[in-house]
């Protein structure tokens, strides 16, 4: 075969450009009834998305199904169903592994109607202490990615670093729903994820002489610490850093604050913990012998709160307020171009909680009570937080270009994120205010 040169370079240029095999997704399920909710990590470099689905009693292949760049399903399953389901993602490079097979199974009878009480304790439980749980095990594998980078400072562990950022940012942003007591008493929001941040006030601290320790880092003020200054040094201030422009100190830097965010993650956790802080027993006690909730409305109104605080921080501030100036600077998660994904798993949390699950761990939701006196109200929830999650995924990517380019698209998700406002607010928030 002969080559023209131009021909030569092409192939050359190709045998070190390739790209690398993608990272296995992550599959997490949520389930109301039938209603069935399908989601995974974004995973960087993937192109395409195969689910793999298996009979629950033998193990035998029900189908693979090709899902394009989509990183959600939502469908509705017969009562009584079963199935093994996992994920892979793929490019022109090959496929990863598929992810380990979840269990996913669909009551064929209605679950029997829960005490206030009892959903309650499966709130603080299973959604707010296992998120912590998660939360504070991916941010010590942040730290970890970012150690590795140090030791070998190549393009490989830099994109491992940038996932294992992501990943990490999962949790906490699907703990939004709850920023309550002790991340509130211990200003562990800000610590962990204040914005905006200031550009030029970290490349002061990387220009000085300050020691870049875990202690130094962590009596900084919030806006020099946490998620986003990490997301800076590892991303860049436009998501193209090269792991040969980052410096020592900026490696010292991103160390000592992800030890920090790991410091303080634990904290959270500990602080909802039954071996420490315990402040899952004083949230589950509502009612019955609890200072901070005297009674079970007070608790339903703070877990109410929580999801309409979230809802209305996403539509009016991380939405609204970038699009109304066309500021990209005010869009958060803006290096990592992770914004959409932000405020995707912000409404997640709405979803965790009225479900009453997280990952693994599930039980009776706020809508099994609501269901049970409201179906129409309970279905018109659930539609809404569907809605208001695939107007958001429908914004193109990066969100920073969407405000300027595709406005309509954005103003679409503004307007079904206060449409749940409204509904959260109108009818769902005057059913905790009648218990007793």
């Amino acid at each position: 075969m002969k080559l023209t040169l131009i021909g030569l370079v092409a192939l050359m240029f190709a045998s070190v450009s390739h790209a690398e095999l993608p990272g296995t997704p992550k599959l997490y399920i949520t389930t109301n009834g039938t209603q069935v909710n399908l989601y995974w990590d974004e995973v960087s470099g993937a192109d395409n998305y195969t689910l793999i689905a298996s009979n629950s009693n033998d193990g035998s292949l029900v189908g693979q199904f090709d899902l394009g760049a989509n990183t959600q399903v939502d469908t509705v399953l017969p009562p009584g169903s079963g199935f093994f389901v996992s994920i892979r993602a793929g490019n022109t490079e090959g496929n990863s592994g598929f992810s380990l097979p979840r269990l996913l199974l669909v009551p064929s009878v209605p679950a029997e109607i829960p005490s206030v009480q009892q959903v309650i304790q499966n709130y603080a439980r299973n959604v707010i202490f296992n998120t912590y749980i998660d939360l504070a095990e991916q941010t010590k594998l942040l730290r970890a990615a970012i150690l590795e980078l140090q030791l070998e400072t190549t393009a490989k562990n830099l994109h491992q670093a940038q996932n294992a950022w992501r990943t990490a940012r999962r949790p906490w942003e699907q703990s939004e729903a709850f920023l309550f007591g002790p991340a509130e008493t211990l200003d562990l929001d800000p610590a962990l994820d204040s914005w905006p941040i200031n550009a030029t006030d970290i490349q002061n601290v990387i220009d000085s002489t300050t020691p870049l320790t875990t202690e130094t880092v962590s009596a900084f003020e919030p806006t020099l610490k946490g998620f986003h200054v990490i997301e800076y040094l590892l991303f860049g201030s436009n998501n193209n850093k090269a792991a040969s422009e980052l410096t020592a100190r900026e490696l010292a830097y991103a160390i000592a604050a992800a030890t920090a965010l790991s410091n303080d993650a634990q904290t959270l956790a500990d602080a909802w913990s039954p071996n420490a802080g315990n402040f899952l027993a004083e949230f589950s006690k509502a009612g019955a012998g609890s200072t901070t909730y005297p009674s079970l409305a007070s608790a339903l109104q703070e877990i109410l709160e929580g999801m309409i605080g979230i809802a209305d921080e996403v539509g009016t501030g991380k939405l609204s307020k970038p699009l109304a100036g066309r500021d990209p600077s005010l869009v958060e998660s803006q290096f990592s171009a992770n914004s959409r994904t932000d405020f995707i798993n912000n409404i997640r949390s709405i979803r965790n909680v009225y479900t009453g699950t997280y990952l693994l761990s599930e039980g009776p939701g706020l809508n099994a009570l609501v269901k049970s006196v409201n179906p129409a109200l309970d279905e018109a929830i659930s539609n809404q937080i569907e809605k208001t999650i695939a107007t958001i995924y429908a914004i193109p990517q990066p969100f920073t270009e969407s405000i300027i380019s595709n406005a309509d698209s954005v103003q679409a998700a503004i307007n079904e994120t206060k449409n749940l406002v409204a509904l959260l607010i109108d009818q769902l928030l005057p059913l905790a205010r009648s218990v007793r």
